[in-house]
């Protein structure tokens, strides 16, 4: 990206990981519970069946971001997306899984079009308006191809934190 300056090149990835809009469709893992719309709460149902559901705060498509369980594409911060996921474990205290990772901190690699494959784990979950989001990631398995430095501007960008709704 030489000769684009900074904001251009973070313009460009936060149009590349987002994605165009998809007129509210979204796909799910499979077993997932359906994600809310964009703009409507997932808040737990009043019987509690619900209450120990937790979500990510996914803004794939969506620059205000939805509600969502088991998301396979999405985007976690500003900065870092994880793409193709496949999760093995999504329980009330941490969810587990596997996919791709790229972001604005690896452009320089050209991440956007081959993401790193990682391992990584959910977890620190907070209550927000009666619904609970995780907070943080751990990536637990590394892409071979990732080098310590491309590590570092990982943590550097969001330092494992996930955007999560500002309380009304």
């Amino acid at each position: 990206m030489r000769g684009i300056g900074p904001w251009l090149a973070a313009a460009a990835a936060a149009v590349a990981v987002a994605g165009c809009g998809d007129g509210g469709a979204r796909e799910s893992g499979e077993g997932a519970a359906p994600s809310a719309a964009p703009g409507e709460s997932a808040a737990p149902s009043p019987d509690g069946a619900d209450a120990a559901q937790v979500y990510v705060l996914n803004r794939y498509g969506d620059e205000n971001g939805f509600d969502d369980r088991r998301p396979v594409e999405y985007v976690a911060t500003e900065f870092t997306t994880f793409s193709g996921m496949e999760w093995d474990e999504w329980s009330p205290d941490r969810a587990r899984g596997e996919g791709g990772l790229l972001g604005t901190w690896c452009m320089e690699q050209e991440c956007q079009n081959d993401p790193y494959e990682v391992e990584v784990e959910l977890a620190d979950p907070v209550e927000v308006d009666g619904v609970r989001y995780f907070t943080a990631y751990t990536i637990t398995g590394y892409d071979d191809d990732m080098t310590d430095g491309v590590r570092r501007a990982l943590e550097d960008a969001d330092g494992g934190k996930l955007a999560r709704p500002s309380g009304e």
